[in-house]
């Protein structure tokens, strides 16, 4: 593959420069092809925050204090209930159960669920992971940030084939460390807790002010990425300004911005719920709108299929313009297309 990207990058500086901007856009798209990951840079991931940590015992705390567990999205309820009674058991205080990937959906719900943690007076996580050989826990402490764990941060992890012996390892491991602290334990798992994504008022229409007021648009961790943000966002007709993504919005705000692109990347049922759209158990798939070219196409995209939805955020007040249609898409980069030209349609702009 390495041979391939010199190749390609060999080749594109023979080009005359009356070609080169139209070989750059197809290099880029070459780049996107060979290394998918560079779009998830911008993301946590659960594999992400796992990587951070480094064997050790099982924190203390988590015998004395309020933990969440934060699970992959294939355990069910019925699995979590197994999980809660194993916890009971040994002493740990699970006060709440999310999917993982609802919590990493973006910055706004990693902000959120920091928020909510730090009102629960969580300290503790367990990453809980269902895998093809079995399963696999990692309990460590919660940082109290919106990164969740620090790298290099100390925990202790066990494995198994079966959920029971996960649930029994755990049991005696932390039985045999400290002393049981935590003597009221909710018995009934708490799950599908409502945490708000949106501070201020949704909206499902795009917002007018953008015609006179500068967009924030921050840029991908790695310049790959970032190289394609540039291209899509040259047919954006309005005023805007690439940002560095670590910048905080009061530090946008006095720079002049009064809204910021915002993102979420989460499977398909939880992205529409996470931005306040009213979701059935019961759907199996959404309609998406997507432009693959000039024209409006529908995509039937199932509820379990990662996507990526584009919206807009104004700074001050946290209301949302989310786009007067559900224009999510499997790729970032036709996830943003779809935005921006359903805003020109809607708007009437060129």
């Amino acid at each position: 593959m390495i041979q391939v990207f010199l190749s390609a990058f060999d080749t594109l500086l023979k080009i005359p420069a009356e070609g080169l901007r139209l070989s750059m856009m197809r290099f880029v798209l070459l780049l996107c092809f060979l290394f998918p990951a560079f779009a998830e840079a911008q993301f946590l991931s659960e594999e992400s925050l796992i990587s951070r940590l480094k064997a050790g015992p099982i924190p203390e705390e988590i015998m004395s204090k309020r933990t969440v567990v934060l699970h992959t999205g294939s355990i069910t309820a019925k699995y979590i209930t197994v999980v809660h009674e194993g916890m009971v058991r040994a002493g740990i205080d699970a006060v709440a159960y999310f999917p993982i990937d609802q919590v990493l959906a973006g910055g706004d719900p990693e902000k959120a669920y920091n928020k909510y943690f730090n009102r629960r007076e969580i300290s503790c996580i367990v990453f809980l992971q269902k895998k093809s050989s079995g399963y696999a826990a990692y309990l460590t402490l919660y940082n109290g940030k919106t990164d969740f764990v620090d790298a290099g941060q100390v925990a202790w992890s066990t494995t198994a084939s079966t959920l029971s012996q996960l649930m029994n390892d755990i049991y005696r491991f932390a039985l045999s460390s400290y002393q049981k602290k935590n003597l009221l334990i909710n018995e009934v798992p708490e799950t599908e807790l409502p945490v708000k994504t949106v501070e201020g008022t949704r909206s499902e229409t795009f917002t007018y002010d953008l015609k006179v007021d500068n967009l924030a648009v921050p840029k991908f961790s790695d310049t790959v990425a970032t190289r394609q943000l540039t291209e899509i966002f040259k047919s954006y007709p309005l005023r805007y300004q690439l940002t560095e993504n670590t910048v905080p919005d009061k530090d946008l705000r006095s720079k002049g911005f009064l809204y910021v692109l915002c993102v979420i990347h989460a499977r398909s049922g939880i992205a529409k719920e996470l931005l306040g759209y009213t979701v059935s158990k019961s759907e199996s798939a959404f309609v998406s709108v997507t432009y693959p070219s000039t024209e409006m196409q529908l995509k039937n995209i199932p509820a379990d299929t990662e996507v990526y939805k584009f919206y807009v955020r104004h700074i001050d007040s946290g209301n949302v313009y989310l786009g007067t249609k559900w224009d999510a898409d499997t790729s970032w980069q036709q996830a943003l297309q779809n935005f921006i030209k359903g805003m020109k349609a809607e708007m009437k702009l060129d």
